[in-house]
Order: C-alpha cells, then sequence, then structure tokens
C-alpha cells in the first residue's frame, strides 16, 4: 500500500510539472469600434462644452458621457455636448465611448480638468417677511473679497463676510437668485442659485373641526399640539376649517401653505368632509394653482384623493392608541446609503449621525409612550415588476414617475422597501410643491414627553420655511 501511495504521488507531481511547462496565453479581442479622437474642453463661465471627433468611415454611432455615477446617451453621431454648472476647485473627468448598431462599444476617452476659481458660498435659503425677502448663507470654504448677489433687476455687492442681506420692495413673482463670489485675484466662483417665489405668505391651518375652539376642546392631543405651536411662531397663520374651503367663505389664494395634521387614535380613514366633492376640487385647484401642501400621518392619502399620485403603490397604516416602548426611534435620510438628503433644507439645522453602515440618522421619538401612527409608502421595488430592494431600477421609477425627492425612512432601513418622508415637486398641472412626513415616529405630542421634542419642532418649521419659497 505504501508503494501505491507514492507511485500516486510522484504521478500528480509530473501532471503538476507539465502543466507548469505550458505557456498560458489570454487572447483579448481588439475592439471592434475605434475611439473618439482630438477630445477638448472649453470652460466658460459656469459651463463646459466638450468636443471630439468620431471614428473616419462610421456611420450611425451613439456616444456615451460618463462622470463619476451618472451618464448619459447623446443623439446619434454627435460631437459635442454641455454641462453645467461646473464648481470652482473640483476636480471632474468626462469619458466618452461609442456604441453603433452592431452591438460594438468602443474603449473609452477620458478629459479631467479642475476649474480654478474663489470658493462659492454654501448653504443659500430665503425667507418672505413683510417688508421684503432675507437671504442667508453660510461663509465660502476659501477666503473672498466679496460677494454679488443678483435678486430680479436688483444686483448687491457685499463684504467677504457678511451671511445675510434683506431686499426689500420685491414684485410678486419667481425669482432665480444668484449668488458669485470673487478672490483677490479677481477669479469667480460658480454661481449658486436659489429658486424662490414671491407672494401669498399665510399659513392655513386644515381641520376638520368647525373652528379652533372646537378643535382645542375635542381634538386629538397630537393636532392641538402642532396647531398651538403653529400660531405661537407663525402669528398670521390661520385655522381653516373643510367646511369654509367648501362653502368658499375663505379665499386660498391669500395662502401660501396648507398644513393637515392628520394625526389621530380613530383610525387612518379620512373624514368625510374633507372628501367632499367640492371641497377635494378647490384644494386640488388651489394646487394647481400653484398652492403648497404640508401633509403628515394620515393626510398623506389626500395626494390621491387631489390627484397629484395616481399610482396604486402599497401603502401601509398603524393605528390605535400605541404602548410604551423604551427604545429611541428615529430617521434614515441616506436612502439606500447611496443618495444622501441631509443636506436637503428640510433638515437644515438638525443634528445628524453617520452609523458605521454609511446610514446617517437623527432621533425624533425617545423612551415612554409611542403611538405609532405610521402612514408610509411600502414596497415599491415589488410595485416596480417585482425588483430586489436594493433595485436601482425602483428608486429611479419611483422619484422619476412622481418628479419627487425621496427624503427619508425608518432609520433601520437600508434599501428602497420604503418611503417615509418625500417632496413632490410641481408636475404637469399641478404647480404647486407638497411634502409628506408620515414616519409614526414622528409625532407632534409624546403622551410620556419627548426628549427629542425640538428636531419635531425644526422639522416643521424647515418644512414650512422650505414650501414658503415655492
Amino acid at each position: 500500500m505504501k508503494n501505491n501511495y507514492v507511485n500516486h504521488f510522484i504521478g500528480i507531481c509530473m501532471a503538476l510539472f507539465a502543466c507548469s511547462c505550458q505557456k498560458n496565453e489570454i487572447v483579448v479581442s481588439p475592439a471592434q469600434l475605434a475611439t473618439v479622437k482630438n477630445l477638448n474642453y472649453t470652460l466658460t463661465g459656469d459651463t463646459v462644452l466638450l468636443t471630439w471627433a468620431n471614428p473616419d468611415g462610421v456611420q450611425g454611432v451613439v456616444p456615451t458621457i460618463s462622470s463619476g455615477a451618472s451618464s448619459a446617451q447623446l443623439a446619434s453621431g454627435a460631437t459635442s455636448y454641455k454641462f453645467g454648472i461646473i464648481e470652482t476647485n473640483k476636480q471632474y473627468g468626462f469619458t466618452i465611448k461609442l456604441n453603433d448598431t452592431k452591438g460594438n462599444t468602443s474603449l473609452g476617452q477620458t478629459v479631467r480638468f479642475t476649474r480654478d476659481g474663489a470658493y462659492p458660498v454654501k448653504n443659500v435659503g430665503g425667507l418672505q417677511n413683510d417688508n421684503g425677502v432675507l437671504l442667508t448663507w453660510a461663509t465660502p470654504d476659501g477666503p473672498v473679497t466679496k460677494i454679488t448677489i443678483k435678486f430680479g433687476s436688483q444686483t448687491v455687492d457685499l463684504a467677504a463676510g457678511v451671511t445675510s442681506y434683506q431686499f426689500n420692495n420685491v414684485p410678486a413673482g419667481l425669482y432665480i437668485i444668484s449668488f458669485v463670489t470673487a478672490n483677490a485675484a479677481n477669479q469667480l466662483s460658480n454661481t449658486v442659485y436659489l429658486p424662490f417665489k414671491v407672494g401669498a405668505t399665510i399659513v392655513g391651518y386644515l381641520s376638520e373641526y368647525s373652528d379652533s375652539a372646537t378643535m382645542i376642546a375635542s381634538g386629538d392631543d397630537d393636532q392641538v399640539a402642532g396647531a398651538k405651536w403653529l400660531f405661537s411662531n407663525y402669528p398670521k397663520a390661520r385655522f381653516i376649517p373643510f367646511s369654509q374651503v367648501k362653502s368658499g367663505t375663505v379665499d386660498l389664494t391669500q395662502i401660501r401653505v396648507l398644513w393637515w395634521n392628520y394625526d389621530v387614535e380613530t383610525g387612518h380613514a379620512l373624514p368625510p368632509i374633507a372628501t367632499d366633492a367640492d371641497v377635494v376640487a378647490k384644494i386640488t385647484q388651489f394646487h394647481k394653482n400653484g398652492g403648497n401642501l404640508l401633509l403628515n400621518q394620515y393626510a398623506m392619502q389626500y395626494l390621491w384623493n387631489i390627484g397629484r399620485i395616481t399610482a396604486p403603490y402599497f401603502t401601509g397604516f398603524d393605528d390605535g392608541a400605541g404602548g410604551y416602548n423604551p427604545d429611541t426611534w428615529g430617521i434614515g435620510v441616506n436612502i439606500h446609503q447611496k443618495h444622501d438628503q441631509s443636506g436637503h433644507p428640510l433638515y437644515k439645522g438638525i443634528a445628524m449621525t453617520t452609523q458605521g453602515d454609511g446610514r446617517i440618522t437623527f432621533p425624533v421619538i425617545g423612551a415612554g409612550w409611542k403611538e405609532n401612527h405610521n402612514a408610509v409608502i411600502l414596497r415599491i421595488p415589488e410595485y416596480y415588476g417585482g425588483l430586489p430592494n436594493d433595485s436601482e431600477t425602483a428608486y429611479t421609477k419611483f422619484t422619476t414617475d412622481n418628479n419627487s425627492e425621496w427624503l427619508g425612512m425608518w432609520d433601520g432601513i437600508g434599501d428602497y422597501w420604503m418611503c417615509g418622508i418625500m417632496e413632490l415637486k410641481p408636475k404637469d398641472d399641478y404647480q404647486g410643491s407638497a411634502l409628506f412626513i408620515g414616519i409614526g415616529g414622528i409625532e407632534w405630542h409624546q403622551n410620556t414627553g419627548n426628549t427629542y421634542q425640538a428636531n419635531i419642532e425644526k422639522l416643521y418649521q424647515n418644512a414650512i420655511e422650505y414650501l414658503k419659497t415655492k
């Protein structure tokens, strides 16, 4: 037996030796399509123009241009591409590949560049007040000598350290406010733009109750708490019953934002007065005319009533009085660790925590009694043809179909299964913007007191101020 093992071992060694003596060759087929030629770039202000020549004697080639994680397919035979805004002091790289009708793809040609210039201002924002519009911003990351702001027909030059400016006597209308800085070498920054609408300023608090006294006496504690906060911080806000919308005794053209805080213990069905045909028609027209909506908890459903969302998405609702829970609940704002929304104005001034797996979260409710009146859109990838929960296609379809920004979810979710906070931008006939905040951990009055109440109040203040710019 021993000799058999030895012979077997020798045979294996000889086979391995023979294999090692062979020459290993990897044959790589040459690309079937030549690359673009003479790829160049020209910077003009905030825009870069890329130009190139397609291969000689080839017809019908389709260029694809990519930069980082994004790509775009151009028209057949295209030899140029414009892109902006090109930020200063940031490296860019654009790669162009060609495809033909036979399925061939060329190798890529890449151009890289950095636009030198002054550093731009950051975190621009605006607040319409009785006298005009107050603009605010954060100082640039590098030294500048001045800041130039253009707002309609007005232009101002400000010193480098200034971080706010009040414009007065601004006519009603839609504006694109621009900010540009300059440095000691007279180089300009890229332009930072702030879309802003000047118009009605009143915030309306929608209610199924006939008047505020009845709501205070009979309404849910979360509805009452939200109303008290609103009228303490916005003295000109108005209580608007659905019954006055129906009768026409309230002029909705004077309202900038309608907030419906429908967080109740009696179930998620909408009250009959809210779904009355006349009421729905008038609020639909308000939103189509540019009026903005802030909807939380069960009021999320109203987006379907007014036709702003039509797709039959899966939805989830949690009802009832709730119960005691010792945990801290929070919101996740880095959607699937790929779409970081922490810089959205809705979250301005709220402290965030970056978790080890890339989730970015903040707390909204601490230990104690939790009602968890959840109202969210669920199983989004499943709706789009049974896609996996991490499907980027599902994310793109959902946000594109609704012209929306997917802003938040429960803090423990790491894929595209559920949307609990969303901004709906103007789309088709609907020229208003809408925010819905449906996650059940966000409640206005935690029965046992909320350590994180300040985050709730800041979230809604941001929501109102943001919608007032739209």
